[in-house]
């Protein structure tokens, strides 16, 4: 295992880009509490450049309130410069963390009509593209509505409660209309499912997960969604799960946010657990951003803010590519191995990895002491995405205006 290097910078932040992380629920995964303190250093540990080829690969559309065809989210269209160095997916040399300021409007997202990256995969990811609409507005009416493998698309208006983890069959596209469509209490369960789009929609006090993806399913796209306060984990992905991507959403007021892999004697999960993160925002969260087991997982674009605990895990021989992401006082960007787990491979590109308060003690004993200076742990070579699908990174210099801007519900 080794560390990638750093530049140092003092840097000053507006106060209003700063979070302070409520702890949502207990674990062996225990967040350190937030220190005030004067600004603090950081940098950037990029190790090559960002592997991009061509425009977002998408296969197939999701769905708009009230029609068939695809509904649009946001993109990621490239502008600025790219703080990174070398070329493809190989090593090359690091480059200071030179993001700029974080308030500085890049352009907008361009629209999304279907997922980018691994749920673009094996066949695509359409949801109830082509069914019948209906509008819900209570739990019997969505949980009926949610059931079987006939192509539909649902709309849910207002708020939901529900209880526990309800069943969602394939081909669904679950969507929120305007800017309220929460879902209250319950979760979503797939379970050897195939082909589901969930876009727009508020979930918060999960008794359980709020969405559990698991046993073999397969084309899921979580896309334009905001998640807070779960019993468990956010969103879960096990069990031979794959070909799933996770955009635009925001997480916050969370403990164990996703949990990709659910245990070290899983070795099934090995070629399986193909999973696209990009233009998430983990807005105070502790941890599991997301940690990986055995994987094969793309972490692009995503704004980490206050994150003490970690960021990004790799563990039992996952692979695992950070790429392009902001850290803000996230003291631990990406670990290789965690707790008791074996390492995973992971590899860090034109990252940027800032702080503005000093190191804060840790609560959490399977965290050493923070360093003066955070940097990305790296182990192995991991894959390169641009030879599964094609994406376009843009600069981690633009990404908290982008996140901040545009990711989470109601901004379809």
């Amino acid at each position: 295992m080794s560390s990638s290097s750093n530049s140092v910078r003092i840097l000053v932040f507006p106060l209003a880009i700063l979070a302070i992380g409520l702890p949502a629920c207990g674990g062996a995964e225990t967040n350190p509490p937030s220190a005030d303190g004067a600004a603090g250093s950081g940098g950037s540990a990029p190790i090559g450049a960002g592997a991009t080829a061509g425009s977002g690969a998408t296969a197939g559309s999701g769905a708009t309130a009230g029609s068939g065809s695809g509904a649009t989210g946001g993109g990621g269209e490239p502008g600025g410069s790219s703080a990174t160095s070398g070329a493809g997916g190989a090593p090359g040399a690091s480059t200071a963390g030179a993001g700029g300021d974080p308030s500085t409007d890049p352009p907008p997202p361009a629209p999304e009509d279907g997922p980018i990256g691994f749920a673009s995969l094996n066949g695509g990811t359409t949801g109830g593209e082509g069914g019948m609409v209906v509008t819900v507005s209570d739990a019997a009416s969505l949980t009926e509505a949610m059931v079987g493998t006939e192509p539909l698309i649902i709309q849910i208006s207002g708020t939901i409660e529900l209880s526990g983890m309800n069943d969602v069959g394939s081909n669904k596209t679950i969507v929120g209309l305007g800017s309220d469509a929460k879902i209250v209490g319950g979760g979503l369960y797939l379970y050897r499912e195939k082909n589901v789009i969930i876009r727009n929609i508020t979930f918060q006090d999960a008794n359980e997960d709020a969405i559990g993806i698991t046993t073999e399913t397969t084309n899921v796209w979580i896309d334009h969604c905001t998640f807070m306060n779960g019993a468990d984990g956010l969103v879960d992905i096990v069990r031979e799960s794959s070909y799933v991507t996770l955009s635009w959403n925001v997480f916050r007021n969370h403990h164990k946010t996703i949990l990709i892999g659910h245990s070290d004697a899983a070795s099934s999960d090995a070629g399986f657990l193909k999973v696209t993160l990009h233009h998430n925002w983990f807005d105070a969260t502790q941890t599991r951003h997301p940690s990986v087991r055995f994987g094969q997982v793309h972490v692009f674009n995503n704004y980490y803010l206050d994150n003490l605990s970690y960021g990004v895990a790799s563990r039992m021989e996952a692979d695992v590519v950070v790429e392009g992401n902001y850290f803000l006082n996230t003291w631990f960007p990406c670990r290789a191995g965690y707790a008791d787990s074996e390492p995973g491979d992971i590899v860090e590109r034109g990252n940027i990895i800032e702080t503005t308060m000093p190191p804060p003690p840790s609560e959490d004993p399977n965290d050493p002491p923070p360093p003066a200076t955070p940097v990305c742990e790296t182990r192995g070579t991991a894959f390169d995405p641009a030879a599964a699908y094609s994406y376009t990174a843009d600069p981690a210099e633009n990404v908290p205006a982008l996140v901040m801007g545009h990711a989470g519900a109601g901004r379809l």
